[in-house]
């Protein structure tokens, strides 16, 4: 892979949840957090793969390592009209790189 630019920003999206009175979790608060990343574009091969299993591959972000703990969301770009952007798969690269596969679903 060559050396990733990262020159544009992305929101990390997690959610902290509260509990009712019956145990169930209730969506509390939604948390951004804005770290660097590389956008690059969904290779063919995964297109085609991903296809077949329904998946629509919109980007690949790509994030230090250290940066990422585990968001299933982020939103590209960082600001509150980006778009959210739901991961399907991250893999860890060889040089303390991760990439973030991700698409947009319907309803967010």
């Amino acid at each position: 892979m060559s050396k990733a630019i990262f020159n544009q920003t992305i929101d990390l999206v997690s959610q902290t949840y509260t509990e009712d009175e019956l145990g169930q979790q209730i969506p509390d608060q939604t948390i951004y957090r804005t770290v660097y990343a590389a956008k690059k574009s969904v290779p063919q091969n995964e297109f085609f793969l991903c296809g077949q299993t329904g998946i629509k591959p919109e980007s690949v972000f790509i994030v230090r390592t250290g940066e990422y703990s585990g968001e299933t969301k982020l939103r590209f770009p960082a600001n509150g009209n980006g778009t959210i952007y739901s991961i399907y798969r991250v893999y860890d690269t060889v040089n303390e790189c991760t990439e973030l596969y991700a698409e947009v679903r319907a309803g967010g």
